[in-house]
């Protein structure tokens, strides 16, 4: 199922807002993959839309690192790709958080309903 197909399953609002996000994928057993630099297109206290140059595998599993405007460390996260569809010849990619630091998840929070109040 490509993320335009099928019903919305998301569990938290999602606000457009393009920030830097660096990732690489998590292997069981395998040597640490390369680290891709991307941009989100969207994001939310429970995962995000991110766009990047290659194609990811649905269920492959993504270490990430989240540049948010205002804060000094980046958003740390794990995260499972949801689904991957191709755009122009890059690929947005949809990412539901399968772990995130307790502070970063209140980040999170706060800035989804900041923007959402704003919307």
């Amino acid at each position: 199922m490509t993320g335009s197909e099928g019903p919305d399953r998301r569990r938290a609002p999602r606000i457009p807002e393009q920030c830097r996000v660096a990732f690489r994928a998590i292997r069981e057993g395998a040597a640490d993959a390369k680290t891709t630099a991307a941009r989100t297109l969207n994001l939310s206290a429970s995962g995000l839309c991110l766009e990047a140059p290659s194609r990811l595998e649905r269920d492959q599993h993504l270490a990430l690192e989240l540049s948010l405007e205002g804060r000094k460390d980046p958003v740390v996260a794990v995260g499972r790709v949801v689904w991957c569809d191709e755009d122009e010849g890059a690929y947005r990619i949809g990412v539901c958080f399968t772990w995130l630091r307790d502070e970063d998840r209140r980040a999170l929070q706060v800035i989804s309903e900041y923007v959402r109040d704003r919307l």
